[in-house]
Parts: C-alpha cells; sequence; structure tokens
C-alpha cells in the first residue's frame, strides 16, 4: 500500500467507473464490455482505477468500473471495503488470472481533514502537503499541528529524497538523516546485502593497487596493501610484524618460533624449527609434500543442482583447505612466494594445503614490508600482487571474516564480534585509502556504503529484534535476514507466542522465507521456495529438523507450498514485513482519524 507513485509523478493511466461508457454510447453493449476487459488487462502495476466496492469475500473484492462490468481481485484482508464505497485502487498486480490492487488512501482519507489539518498547521493546501497528511494518515500517524510542522520541517530538510521513506523512517523511529534515508530505500529494496557489499569491495581493492602503480606511486601501492593485509592478517603477529605459524613450530616458544619463521622467510634451511610434528600432531615446516588431486574440473559441476551445489567449496578431503583455487593455482602461488624468498619447505606447505590463507596472506605481508631491500625483488612482489592467486586468496579471507557459519547464529556473542569486526576492518580499510589519495574511489565509496548499512542496522536493532546474517555455507555463502515479530518495547506477545520470519538468498535455492512461530515447546513453521524441486528437496530432510527439535523436546509441524507465480510483490524484503507488521491501524476506516490526536 504504496503512495510512492504519487510522489514521484509516475504516468498513471487510469479506468474510472462510467468514463468508457461514455466514451463507446455508438457501440454494441458486447463490444463495448470487451473494450473494457482489454483495457483493464493491460493495466501495468503503478496505474490505478476506479469503480464501486459491490461484493467483499475474504481477500477477493467485486469492484463494478461500469454498467454490467465487474472485476475480481485481490487485497489485503486486514482493509475494510465498506459496499457501495466508490474507490480509486492502485495495480500492485496484473495478469490473466487475477488483478491485486491497493487502496490509494488520498480518497478515503477525507479531503476536508486534509485541508482542515493544513489549516490548523497554517500550511498551505498544495499538492505537496496535501500528499504529505495523507501518507501520515496512511502510516497512523497523528495529524495534530505539531506533527504536520515536525514533518513538513523533515521533507524541507531533505529535498529530492521520496518523502515516502521519511514519513516511514519518522513512523519507525529510525533517525533520519541522508545515509539513513539511503540505506532505509537498499533495506526495502533487498539491495542492502552484506554479502554484495562483500564481493564489490573485494573485486575493487585490486583495482586501486593497480591504479596507484601505472600512476608511478609504486611505494603508496605496496603500502597500501600492507595496510589491507595489516587489518586482515594481523592476528598471530608478534610485535614487529613476524608471524607466529602453528603449522610451523608446534608448541615451540613463542621468540624461538618467530626466528624459525623469519628463517623460512629468509632461505636459511638450517635454522628451521626442527620440531616435525608437536605435540599437538600439528606439521612443521621440514613436513614432506603431499600431492593433492587436481580441483580444476569443479566448474563442470550441474549449477543447477542444489545436491551438487552443498560439495562445490568444500574442504579438501586431504588438506581441510576450501577449493577456493585449483591445484595449478596454489602452486603458482608457492613458486610466486618462493621467487621471494620463501623457504622451499614453507613454499611446499603452501601447495599441500598446510597453510591456510590467513597464514600465507601473514607471510605476503612480511614481504610487503621487506619492500626495498635488497633480497626483494620488487618486479616479483609486484607480480604476487597483481596476481589472480593472491587476489583470489584475499576475497576469500576478507569474505570467510565477514561471514559466520550456520552453527554460530545462535550465540549472540558471535554476531556482535562479526559486526564489531567489520566495523573495525572497514574503518581501517577507509584509512588506508585515504592515506593512498583514494578516499574518492570506487573501493572507498562501497567501503562507506558497508559502514553505513551496519551503522543503520544497528539503530534498528535498537528497536526491533532484527539482523543481518551473512551466512558462510559450504559451497556457495547465503545472505539472511532474521526479523522477530516484536517491537523491543514490548519484548513478547501477550499469550506467550514468539514469531519470526528467516529469509534466505541463496544461489542455488533460490530465495527461501521461513516463517517460524513458537508457543511452550510447540513449533510451526512454514516455507515458501520459489519451485517445486527446492520444495521436493526440503520434503526430503525435514526428518532431520524434526529430528534435532524433538531431541530438545520441542514438536514440529511443518507447511510447505511454492509462491505464486504472479504472488504479489509487495513483501519482498524483511523491511517491507517490518512497515506492515508495525502499522497496527484501520487506515480504510473514515472515523480512524481524530484531528485531535
Amino acid at each position: 500500500m504504496n503512495l510512492g507513485n504519487i510522489f514521484n509523478k509516475r504516468d498513471t493511466k487510469s479506468v474510472r467507473a462510467g468514463e468508457s461508457v461514455r466514451s463507446a454510447d455508438s457501440v454494441s453493449k458486447g463490444e463495448r464490455l470487451m473494450r473494457l476487459q482489454n483495457e483493464v488487462r493491460s493495466l501495468k502495476p503503478g496505474q490505478t482505477l476506479q469503480g464501486t466496492v459491490v461484493g467483499r469475500n475474504g481477500n477477493s473484492v467485486q469492484i463494478e468500473l461500469a454498467q454490467d462490468f465487474t472485476i475480481n481481485a485481490r487485497v489485503d484482508k486486514s482493509v475494510s471495503l465498506a459496499l457501495g464505497q466508490m474507490m480509486s485502487f492502485e495495480i500492485k498486480a496484473n495478469s490473466s488470472s487475477f488483478m491485486s490492487l491497493a487502496p490509494l488512501y488520498t480518497n478515503t482519507a477525507n479531503t476536508a481533514t486534509i485541508l482542515r489539518a493544513l489549516a490548523a498547521a497554517g500550511l498551505p493546501e498544495t499538492a505537496e502537503n496535501m500528499e504529505m497528511v495523507a501518507k501520515m494518515m496512511e502510516e497512523g500517524m497523528p495529524i495534530d499541528k505539531e506533527s504536520i510542522l515536525n514533518m513538513s520541517r523533515q521533507l524541507l530538510e531533505f529535498p529530492g529524497q521520496d518523502p515516502t521513506s521519511i514519513i516511514q523512517m519518522t513512523r519507525l523511529e529510525l533517525p533520519v538523516t541522508a545515509e539513513n534515508i539511503e540505506q532505509f530505500e537498499q533495506y526495502k529494496n533487498a539491495t542492502h546485502q552484506i554479502l554484495s557489499s562483500v564481493d564489490t569491495i573485494t573485486e575493487e581493492l585490486p583495482q586501486v593497487f593497480q591504479q596507484l602503480v601505472q600512476e608511478g606511486q609504486a611505494d603508496k601501492a605496496l603500502a597500501f596493501y600492507e595496510a589491507v593485509l595489516a587489518a586482515f592478517s594481523e592476528d598471530g603477529s608478534a610485535e614487529d610484524g613476524t608471524v607466529t605459524l602453528q603449522g610451523n613450530t608446534g608448541d615451540m616458544p613463542q621468540a624461538e618460533a618467530a626466528a624459525a619463521n623469519e628463517a623460512a622467510l629468509e632461505g636459511n634451511p638450517e635454522t628451521v624449527a626442527e620440531n616435525p610434528q608437536g605435540q599437538n600432531g600439528e606439521t612443521s615446516v621440514a613436513a614432506e609434500q603431499t600431492p593433492l588431486p587436481e580441483t580444476a574440473g569443479q566448474e563442470n559441476k550441474i549449477a543447477g543442482d542444489p545436491a551438487m551445489a552443498l560439495e562445490e567449496g568444500m574442504p579438501d578431503a586431504e588438506t581441510g583447505r576450501e577449493n577456493t583455487l585449483t591445484q595449478g593455482q596454489w602452486e603458482r602461488l608457492g613458486d610466486a612466494l618462493r621467487e621471494l624468498g620463501l623457504h622451499e619447505q614453507t613454499s611446499a606447505q603452501i601447495k599441500n594445503g598446510e597453510l591456510d590463507s590467513k597464514e600465507i596472506l601473514q607471510l605476503v605481508r612480511q614481504f610487503v614490508q621487506k619492500a626495498g631491500q635488497s633480497d626483494v625483488s620488487d618486479q616479483a612482489l609486484h607480480k604476487l600482487l597483481g596476481g589472480r592467486e593472491f587476489q583470489e586468496l584475499l576475497k576469500q579471507e576478507i569474505g570467510r571474516q565477514w561471514t559466520i557459519e550456520p552453527k554460530d547464529v545462535a550465540d549472540k556473542k558471535q554476531i556482535e564480534q562479526l559486526y564489531e569486526r567489520i566495523r573495525e576492518q572497514t574503518a581501517r580499510l577507509s584509512q588506508a585509502l585515504d592515506t593512498a589519495g583514494k578516499s574518492d574511489a570506487p573501493a572507498a565509496r562501497s567501503v562507506q556504503n558497508l559502514q553505513n548499512n551496519v551503522d543503520f542496522m544497528n539503530q534498528m536493532n535498537h528497536l526491533y529484534t532484527y539482523v543481518q546474517l551473512p551466512l558462510k555455507m559450504l559451497g556457495n555463502n547465503a545472505h539472511g535476514d532474521l526479523y522477530v515479530y516484536t517491537n523491543k518495547k514490548s519484548l513478547a506477545a501477550k499469550d506467550g507466542q514468539v514469531s519470526a520470519l528467516l529469509h534466505l538468498d541463496m544461489e542455488h535455492l533460490g530465495p527461501l522465507d521461513v516463517y517460524v512461530t513458537m508457543k511452550d515447546k510447540q513449533v510451526s513453521t512454514n516455507f515458501t521456495v520459489m519451485d517445486d524441486s527446492i520444495l521436493d528437496l526440503i520434503e526430503k530432510h525435514i526428518h532431520i529438523l524434526n529430528k534435532r527439535l524433538e531431541d530438545r523436546g520441542y514438536s514440529l509441524k511443518a507447511q510447505m507450498h511454492v509462491k505464486e507465480e504472479n504472488a504479489e510483490e509487495e513483501e519482498t524484503s524483511v523491511m517491507q514485513t517490518l512497515l506492515h507488521q508495525q502499522k497496527n491501524i484501520s487506515v480504510l476506516s473514515r472515523t480512524s482519524f481524530d484531528m485531535r490526536a
């Protein structure tokens, strides 16, 4: 139920009651009705029609557009429609089988009431002011003098911004700033996903490095990547920048371990740690090379098969390393670091999958810190940093640190740490870009957008139980939104029932909505999926969920259905769900709005 088309002044081709009758007096009744039918079928979402309500059964409504011409449409069950009422409706969806409508509140919010409200506030009767008051009434907000004047000032403070967003944010008690308006609209349009920001940022960081090199600023380019590597690989580093690699040193003292790793970097085999297997069973630098199976053929898996999708990117059975790179790429990465002076045994560990991505990035960082020294080739270093292997490895590590595993979602501390980590690391990226003179680069804007996203979500979470979940899945990461149907001012329903919506976007399974209600030990779930193949997959494995809940004393009742092909798309995001759920008003009752409210 959106007045965005009014504010945006879009084309609103309309069908109005009686209009076609007057223009078709000279044609037969059958031809006249056929023309009307064709005209209605041609209406697009955002356009309007006007007619008289002549019947209502649940969410199905009959509207008479002209004598002997009635259409059947779908409206929200919560909407009150009076029989015989002349109304205008906005088209939300239109197909050969059904039409979905939303009432235009400008005709139910009494025009005289709007004019009296504007007069009481001392505001002129302009179209913009009338639309503002109508939208406030639609949102169930008071339209007293103070509220109208405050809203008018808010709209004037942000010229060019969508008034609908500002009014809705005010109702939800979200701070209205330029940054928040942008984020609010991204959330409404479901373009807010952290995972998409991760992909964008990791694609743009190498571009900054290449631009600096091409501009003849090689020193700045290396300093930039050193700062990036510091942000994502500092844990486990000593104060002097040397790295303690668990796979190299077992339980050796820290100072001795650091010296051993430094020796590995300098290519001195005599001082490499001799502990082939520490007390914890970890492999040392001197471990023999174990060949890995070639993984390049993974691209040939069937992209549309959900079962195959679960296998992609799974850790290698022998090494436990995710198949981010092909074996050939791991070989080239090990050779590139060997060319820089890395000891042969450590290079072999990289090829064998005995070092994880963070440990390898720590080693790369040490070489970057040594740039300019005689034993480090600048040409070899630039080749490494500009290579596909390093870029993919950096992308994997950033993605790993900015996602959360499903098993950790229930741990509030883990989620808090995730967002604290994102905020701290994006701040360091912003500083690195500013120092490199690239504060206006696309990467800087993407980092700023992610920071604003997290800040906005934090503000939302003070009022509503909502969190965005960038999930690290097997094969493909997945975006998730979790929203509990409650305002934090009233944390539980009076009957003890808790309801929540989990929305997931996955590459192979597509969008998936799981609506969950729980009362006492009774859990009900309703899965909404995009097609029958996904439905079959869930049905095949739902017993696993049922068993796990039963083991914890819960009983499960699961329902599953495929989303209707032409279903209304109004609530495609959790923000749209929140907007709808928090609006507990009877907007179509002509006595709902009190000038004294």
